[in-house]
């Protein structure tokens, strides 16, 4: 029969006054087997039980819990005691019965209801006077399997529908059972609650009891069996697989875990071997056993849905309180599991909720941050800081919100920043495996560099300190370094293909744009900026980075500027042939354009070699050697050009109309003003090239005038006139090119020296004055001392030898010091080696001779002889000339 398949395996076989003292126990249970009229609490008791299994609603091993089979009332707080009190009865007989005594078991934490419930259930039992007829055992007793399959209802929830039909019947009572009591751990309901509960069921089992006296009656003597029954066999009805779901879906999670371990338990006896022999049984336990990991995969929804949810939810603490101990409490089950003697390999624990909160966590974090859809090539930048904002937005609320309420063994930070550690580099590996613009690889770098660890890491640890030790990188070392190089690989590019197009897109305009005076052009400015985008953001990144750019970048602007020597050079010698036209206005303003490129490039070129100057040092020597022939080119350019303005007025320098006429150095002095007004317009310092250079070659085409001997003076009149329009015109030449900011002071000192010695009269004071000047300009020799003596009119070899010696004496001092100082002079401090001497020196002191000795004898009578003898032969050929 099967209303008695849950009887314990030791009682099987008994007589028929155990049959009926097992009917009565079923009887006080509301179980009747085919009389409906006996129930006293509705028409359609869904718990009755048919002999026909096809209409019977109790669970069979052939169906699932999760069918919808129909429910069977009990109070759950009673068969929790009683099974209480059945499994110490196992554990003390040592094995048989229904279940394995060996192996893994699992303790319910529900057996908390102590002795209240025990007393209230005996003292509703002692009240009743006589016991059942055995009418009830005509159906036959039931097998051992039977009994066994009958200790956990179908998957309806009969809890909610026995308090339904108990309010029915007891209308005076307003208490029921709800969906919420479901939802309520033990620890929460108090005692009150708990005995208003136990006098319901108590109740009801006497109102059944009294019900049943009318069937049969018992003898006194089968009365100690009767009682042995109730203590010892009577197990606890558990949840249905709906109601363990409903729990989990109301969220009581550790209540709903709990119920699911103890299912869990029951499979785990259900697969012994002794029911290996009964194929449904054996089909019931798989069932059961899918039944559980379903009710595993609700629950672990709802945890991690937890988990998602409490990051941004102040008040998501109780819910993730719970979530913390179902994970403590299956932990605890999993070391139980692995010490017992049925932790068998392939088995269903350890179910690992602690790691796979971990996974959860990780997931929850993938799914909060941008996803690597929303990227747009070329504004990596946004969506990198887009990704920072969230990061550091997250971490902050589960800091504030959500890590407390872990234990401190889970280290509850850690693992929520390298969940987010995580998804962030797998955003980034998701992104560098697909080709990148340069823009994008340099805002990357900087991220993975810089921005991450300062603007991420560093401002979550302010907070709340953790362990980077234990964060892996970002990105593998080979994307990384393959990232540099793409850097590296674009700077080559844009100076040999790039800056190439430039160079001769530039060309070109050069001679289109003639006829424009414009003394500024673009190349210098397009090519700083395309490389300097580059030198800028990797020395941003880290200096290795930056170095290696800044080597890259120099070495290919070296090239640059190579080329760029070469096209000016083309271009110079195309407007010198006159292939290009004579607009001179034009091609001058173009040669201050050319020049004023050299500046800022050289800028630049120092810029990258400071990066590592020993690697730099050749590529730097190149660069530099490309512009100064550019500087120097145009500013020889527009020296030749100023000089052929004014050579024709130096013609006129240094003769007889000279002494009185200043118009031809007027006429320089103009000329190189109107010059300088476009000169003006060259940058520095090749300016100061350009102003010296000029102040050069007028000082020193002013001494080829003097040089050439177009004047002797024969007075001491003649000689103060002389050396006073050398003296005035060289103070104006000095003021003139202080005026145009020539560096070039040191050549103003050269006319005054050359006056002086005209004008002196003692020999000792000429070789003092000459000394002064071969001191101050070491490339004077004795022949351009010898030419200004002609000048003065001194023909005594004597005085001009005792003169000479001075620079022959200086000469040799400077040779046994160091090889000579002409020799270590350089050009920027040489004159006079420039200057020829294109008088006769012999043939004119011979013909000075001659006239001196004349006018002597026709004047010696005529006036007094004067101190010095060599007055009258100097001032002689004045008169003559």
């Amino acid at each position: 029969m099967p209303i008695l398949k849950n009887l314990p395996v030791r009682l099987k076989g008994g007589g028929p006054t155990l049959e009926n003292a097992l009917i009565l126990r079923r009887m006080s249970l509301n179980i009747t087997p085919h009389h409906h009229h006996h129930n006293p609490f509705g028409d359609n008791d869904d718990d009755s039980i048919h002999s026909n299994g096809g209409h019977g609603n109790h669970w069979s091993p052939g169906s699932s819990l999760l069918d919808g089979d129909g429910p069977r009332d009990r109070n759950p707080f009673e068969d929790e005691e009683d099974e209480n009190e059945a499994n110490e009865g196992k554990k003390g007989s040592g094995g048989g019965g229904g279940g394995s005594g060996k192996g893994f078991k699992f303790k319910s934490p529900l057996k908390t209801l102590g002795k209240l419930g025990k007393n209230l259930r005996l003292s509703g039992r002692s009240k009743g006077s006589e016991t059942p007829s055995p009418q009830g055992s005509l159906q036959g007793t039931p097998s051992p399997a039977e009994k066994k399959k009958r200790g956990r209802r179908s998957s309806e929830g009969s809890l909610l529908r026995f308090a339904g039909k108990y309010r029915d019947t007891l209308g005076s009572r307003k208490e029921t059972f709800t969906n919420g009591e479901l939802n309520c751990s033990e620890s929460e309901c108090d005692s009150t609650s708990r005995r208003l509960s136990f006098m319901k069921m108590v109740g009801l089992g006497k109102l059944k009891r009294e019900s049943m006296n009318d069937h049969s009656s018992q003898g006194p003597e089968e009365q100690p069996v009767k009682e042995e029954v109730v203590e010892e066999v009577k197990p606890r009805e558990p949840l249905s697989v709906l109601e363990i779901l409903q729990l989990v879906k109301k969220r009581d999670l550790l209540l709903a875990d709990t119920h699911i371990l103890e299912l869990e338990q029951e499979c785990n006896e259900s697969a012994e071997p002794e029911d290996a022999a009964s194929p449904s049984v054996k089909d019931g336990g798989r069932r059961k056993a899918k039944d559980v990991e379903l009710l595993y995969e609700e629950l672990q929804k709802e945890l991690w849905s937890v988990v998602r949810e409490s990051l941004r939810s102040p008040t998501a603490g109780p819910n993730l309180g719970l979530v913390v101990q179902v994970l403590q409490q299956e932990e605890q089950t999993d070391k139980d599991w692995a010490l017992s003697e049925a932790a068998a390999p392939g088995g269903p624990r350890p179910r690992r909720l602690k790691q796979r909160w971990k996974e959860a966590v990780e997931e929850a974090a993938d799914g909060s941050l941008p996803q690597k859809a929303e990227f747009t090539e070329g504004e990596l930048d946004k969506y990198l800081d887009r990704l920072r904002a969230r990061v550091v937005e997250d971490l902050e609320a589960a800091k504030r919100n959500v890590v407390s309420i872990y234990p401190e063994e889970y280290q509850p930070f850690q693992v929520y920043v390298q969940s987010y550690h995580q998804a962030v580099a797998r955003r980034l590996q998701a992104i560098t495996g697909t080709s990148l613009e340069i823009t994008d690889i340099y805002s990357l770098l900087d991220w993975l560099h810089n921005i991450y660890n300062r603007d991420v890491l560093g401002t979550v640890c302010i907070t709340s300190p953790f362990c980077r030790s234990e964060l892996s990188p970002l990105l593998a070392s080979e994307t990384v370094d393959r990232l540099e190089l793409d850097c590296l690989n674009s700077v080559r590019a844009k100076v040999t293909t790039e800056l190439s197009q430039v160079l001769d897109e530039e060309e070109k305009r050069w001679m289109e744009s003639l006829h424009i005076e414009e003394y500024q052009i673009t190349l210098a400015k397009t090519v700083i900026q395309r490389l300097q985008v580059d030198l800028e953001r990797s020395a941003s990144i880290n200096n290795s980075l930056g170095s290696r750019v800044a080597q890259c970048s120099l070495n290919g602007l070296a090239d640059f500027l190579y080329s760029f020597q070469r096209k000016v050079e083309m271009f110079h010698e195309g407007m010198q042939s006159g292939m290009f036209g004579d607009n001179e206005d034009g091609y001058v303003s173009k040669t201050i354009a050319l020049v004023n490129c050299c500046p800022p490039f050289r800028g630049f070129v120092q810029r990258c070699a400071q990066c590592d100057p020993s690697v730099s040092e050749d590529s730097l020597r190149r660069a530099n050697k490309a512009l100064d022939h550019i500087v120097q080119q145009g500013v020889r350019v527009l020296s030749e050009r100023l000089y052929l303005h004014i050579r024709p007025f130096f013609e006129r320098l240094v003769k007889r109309k000279w002494l009185s006429n200043t118009e031809p150095y007027e006429q320089i002095e103009a000329l190189i003003k109107e010059h300088f007004k476009k000169y003006h317009r060259m940058d520095s310092p090749p300016y100061q090239l350009l102003a010296a250079e000029v102040h050069r070659r007028v000082v020193m085409e002013y001494l080829r005038s003097v040089m050439r001997g177009r004047i002797i003076c024969t007075s001491m009149k003649m000689r103060k006139r002389m050396a006073g329009r050398l003296r005035d015109e060289g103070k104006q030449i000095k003021v003139l090119f202080k005026d145009l900011e020539s560096p070039s002071s040191w050549l103003d000192s050269a006319l005054s020296h050359i006056s002086e010695i005209i004008q002196l009269e003692d020999v000792p004071s000429i070789q003092m004055e000459v000394g002064v000047l071969v001191r101050e300009f070491p490339d004077v020799r004795k022949k351009h001392v010898s030419a200004i003596l002609n000048i003065r009119g001194m023909t005594r070899q004597a005085e001009r030898q005792e003169i000479l010696n001075i620079v022959k004496d200086i000469e040799s001092s400077d040779g046994v010091g160091g090889g000579g100082g002409l020799a270590r002079l350089s050009r920027d401090r040489a004159l006079f080696s420039e200057v020829p001497v294109t008088s006769e020196v012999h043939c004119l002191n011979v013909g000075l001779s001659r006239i001196a000795l004349t006018a002597s004898s026709c004047f010696s009578t005529l006036r007094p002889r004067r101190r010095k003898t060599r007055t009258p032969v100097q001032e002689n050929p004045d008169d003559v000339l």
